[in-house]
């Protein structure tokens, strides 16, 4: 099956249609991902959440960070993610195994899934626009088959 996005879309539409929050101080728990808006502590539980991709991003021999995007609203092409990160290694796999231990497979995307059972992203990106291109392109694909 081909990408059914037909053109590189420019930074601004990928901005449109893969809305990103950032969630501060995120934690991967096994009822959702506990997190701060100022300062009050809330939980995005899991039922609120589509499906989940993950993905290292940064320089090979540089920083690096693991990225965890969970696709929260998807309608017309669009998609409303939020996004957490934590550091390669135990952080990453922690969240990682949390995840999987507490969705379905067909919600979860192939890093996440090879990052818990192995400790292995299997997904990587020089920076965030790439990721978010990358995202934008497989999500319509999925949204396109599910539909």
């Amino acid at each position: 099956m081909g990408n059914s996005l037909d053109f590189l879309p420019s930074r601004d539409e990928v901005r449109a249609r893969y809305s990103v929050r950032l969630l501060a101080g995120a934690q991967a728990t096994e009822r959702g991902v506990v997190h701060y808006e100022g300062a009050a502590q809330r939980l995005l539980e899991w039922g609120e959440v589509d499906w989940v991709l993950a993905a290292e991003v940064g320089e090979p021999q540089g920083v690096r960070t693991v990225v965890f995007d969970l696709v929260v609203d998807r309608s017309a092409g669009s998609f409303a993610v939020c996004r957490f990160d934590a550091e390669p290694g135990e952080d990453a796999v922690a969240a990682a195994r949390a995840i999987a231990g507490a969705l379905p497979g067909e919600r979860l995307g192939v890093a996440i899934k090879s990052l818990a059972a192995d400790g292995v992203t299997c997904r990587w990106y020089p920076d965030l626009e790439s990721l978010e291109e990358a995202a934008l392109a497989l999500l319509v694909d999925l949204h396109s088959m599910l539909t």
